[in-house]
């Protein structure tokens, strides 16, 4: 609506700045037009970073730098990174820009091993945005710095030992069961079905149980609450796309403006959540065998109790046990058991759907897994054990190569502490430069998996794994800051696999996406449109092997 007394205020206004134009219109597009010349100007400046310092770079386009077809969600970030690695193919480094903020790809596998190992010192944080005041549940293990981040490590280190995995496998089995028991109808018709969804309810239910100490039953009810607030903390709305960018090139206007890129009414959710938990197990003495009760015990006492299992810790965290004697307090309880939500979710379950996927386009490998899997089982009576489950050598394969292939997270980041100069050249790196390390990339290039985009599990025999360089593997990360739910991840896949591979058989249907495609809006490599397979159940000769 016009108003004539505010048109005058800012006429007045714009005459004092020296803008002298009798047109308003006027006045405020030479103001537009001079500041978007200072904005281009500067990112143009930006834009020299890695030419200055003799760096070979992608070539980077005004506003978004590098970024342009993730940013409009074109194209998933997984492709992103593929097609960097592709173009700096040949060098061992390479810079690229997140709008006007530059980052460096390293691909020599000895630099990456410096970045993540022998130069740890220098590269031990993220970089990724937190805000505990605007948002609780980001002060967890994973987007922590520094001296806090080895803190709680060295306290959590403990809860992902053998001897506590093996406290919560049968949670795991029991999850099994219910997965088989919802595929059954649908099985014995030899019918169709979107497997995806279906595991992302299995990894639910599974997290729901061992981190937060609750039933949820999504299995049984696809429209559980917890599974509808889960969905809710990955949808890509617009309003997380733009607190996700600007946490990457301008976190401070994030924490001027106190914007949270989680929603508000999520970790209000989450943190009852847990506080309920806690005080209702604390007032009933109830006690479980899940991760959430060793937060507990964590809280309580400081550290956790000495097992057998301590043999799996680090010689750096087995130094620091004893030095950090607090207990957790209730917002860093609520945000570790978020962590293990966001770590285990989407990971696992896009990992079984890319495991059944390639199993039903590779029918001889998915028999000859069936038939280990029927082995070992019929050595442990037909009951899926901790033991069984390690028996399972091409079990492992199986899942390594899935994981190779379709890595969750395409790269590794990193961010420098200090000023760090790249080992047998003259490039001195500013403190605070984000290094990228492109797993998708090293997974695919065919000098170190030849044929990349063949699914063979031999990939990972014992012989073959000898020839490559260690740091060509990366779907955990590596180091002293390599994943810590690993191990439980893992579990939960095999224990997923073998449910289902025991009891059916899976085979493409004209439904099934061949070639795949991938979701532009995850950031974690997850199919686009679902996954449809065809289900059945195995013959009865089996069915009786197990009675």
């Amino acid at each position: 609506m016009y108003n004539p007394d505010l048109y005058a205020f800012i006429s007045v206004l714009l005459t004092s700045m020296g803008f002298l134009f009798e047109s308003l219109l006027l006045d405020v597009g030479v103001l537009v037009a001079c500041a978007l010349l200072v904005v281009y100007s500067y990112f143009k400046w930006s834009f020299t970073y890695w030419k200055k310092l003799n760096v070979p770079y992608v070539e980077p386009c005004f506003p978004f730098g590098n970024f342009k077809e993730v940013a409009m969600m074109q194209k998933g970030f997984a492709y992103f990174c593929r097609d960097v690695y592709t173009r700096l193919e040949g060098h061992r480094y390479g810079g690229i820009y997140f709008f006007s903020k530059p980052g460096l790809f390293f691909l020599d596998p000895d630099l990456i091993k410096d970045v993540l190992v022998k130069d740890f010192s220098t590269f031990h944080d993220r970089g990724v945005y937190m805000n505990e005041e605007t948002d609780p549940l980001s002060g967890h293990l994973f987007s922590l710095p520094g001296k806090r981040w080895r803190y709680l490590r060295i306290k959590l280190t403990p809860t992902f030992t053998s001897g506590k995995m093996k406290m919560m496998f049968q949670r795991l089995v029991e999850c099994g069961d219910e997965l088989k028991l919802c595929l059954e109808n649908i099985a014995g018709r030899g019918g169709v079905i979107e497997i995806k969804d279906i595991l992302a309810r299995f990894s639910t239910d599974v997290i729901s149980s061992c981190a937060f100490g609750i039933e949820c039953n999504c299995l049984k009810n696809e429209d559980a609450e917890f599974r509808q607030w889960g969905r809710k903390v990955f949808d890509p709305s617009v309003k997380r796309i733009i607190t996700a960018i600007l946490s990457g090139i301008a976190p401070v206007v994030l924490d001027k403006l106190k914007l949270s890129t989680l929603d508000s009414d999520v970790s209000k959710y989450f943190l009852k959540m847990v506080q309920e938990t806690v005080e209702y197990r604390e007032k009933n003495n109830v006690k479980r065998n899940d991760f959430m009760q060793l937060l507990i015990q964590l809280k309580e006492k400081g550290s956790l109790d000495s097992e057998q299992g301590a043999e799996d810790r680090t010689e750096e965290e087995m130094n620091g046990i004893g030095e950090t004697a607090d207990g957790l307090s209730m917002s860093s309880m609520a945000a570790q058991a978020f962590a293990f939500f966001l770590a285990g979710f989407e990971t696992s379950s896009t990992t079984m759907t890319f495991c059944l996927y390639e199993l039903s386009v590779n029918p001889d490998i998915q028999e000859r897994l069936r038939t280990e899997i029927d082995t070992v089982l019929e050595k442990h009576d037909g009951k899926i054990s901790y033991e069984a489950v390690q028996e399972m050598s091409f079990l492992d394969k199986v899942v390594s190569e899935t994981l190779r292939k379709y890595p969750p997270l395409p790269t590794v980041n990193r961010e420098s502490s200090k000023k760090y100069k790249i080992p047998e050249t003259d490039i001195v790196l500013d403190t605070g430069t984000r290094v990228f390390i492109p797993v998708i990339g090293l997974h695919h290039d065919p000098k170190y998996y030849p044929e990349p985009d063949r699914f063979d599990p031999e990939r990972f025999s014992e012989e073959e794994k000898q020839k490559r360089h260690h740091y060509v593997y990366l779907p955990f990360g590596e180091g002293p800051r390599i994943c810590i739910g690993m191990r439980f991840g893992l579990m939960q896949t095999k224990v997923g696999l073998v449910s289902l591979l025991s009891k059916y058989q899976f085979s493409v249907s004209k439904k099934t996406p061949v070639p795949l495609m991938f979701d532009p809006r995850s950031f974690i490599l997850a199919p686009a449109g679902g996954m449809w397979l065809q289900i059945k159940k195995r013959s009865m000769e089996y069915a009786e092997l197990l009675l």
